[in-house]
Formats: C-alpha cells, structure tokens, sequence
C-alpha cells in the first residue's frame, strides 16, 4: 500500500524518502530474526494461504411439517365424538 502511495508524490520527495529509509535501519519487534535485503516476504513457501471449503450445511431434519395437524386432530375428534362424523 505505502508503494503506490509513494507513486503518488513527486520525484523529489520519492528521493528523499528512499535516502531517509536506507539511513534508518528498520527496527523489528524482539524476537524476530533480522531481514535479509532484497528478500521478499512470505508467509511459508509452499503454504497453501487460501480459506479451507467449508462442509455443506443441512438443514435440521423437520420436527412438524403441518403446524396446524394438532389442532386438526382436536377438532376430529371433537366432531366424532358429537357424532358429526362417523
């Protein structure tokens, strides 16, 4: 990102950045090895960074399909038992 900023300044202050950055050496957080001029950064060679597939999602298996099947069976066998229905 700092790169394509720096295409956005003009040639002097480019310039002056650079000699600024090759003065200062680059300050690393303890622990960490040294870097090496020149050499690119990566993560792992040969690591492969992209997300893993995530395993298909089903959906829970349906517990009541008809919401109203109680209420039907009420009303069922309120009317058989009236003698509405045989």
């Amino acid at each position: 990102m700092l790169d394509r900023l720096v295409t956005l300044l003009p040639p002097g202050a480019r310039e002056a950045l650079r000699t600024l950055a090759a003065r200062r050496p680059v300050r690393l957080p303890v622990g960490l090895p040294p870097r090496r001029p020149g050499a690119e950064a990566t993560i792992l060679p040969g690591l492969d960074t992209r997300p893993a597939p995530m395993a298909p999602l089903h959906p829970p298996a349906a517990i009541n399909d008809n919401p109203l099947q109680a209420l039907h069976d009420a009303v069922e066998r309120d009317l058989r038992a009236s003698g509405h229905l045989r």
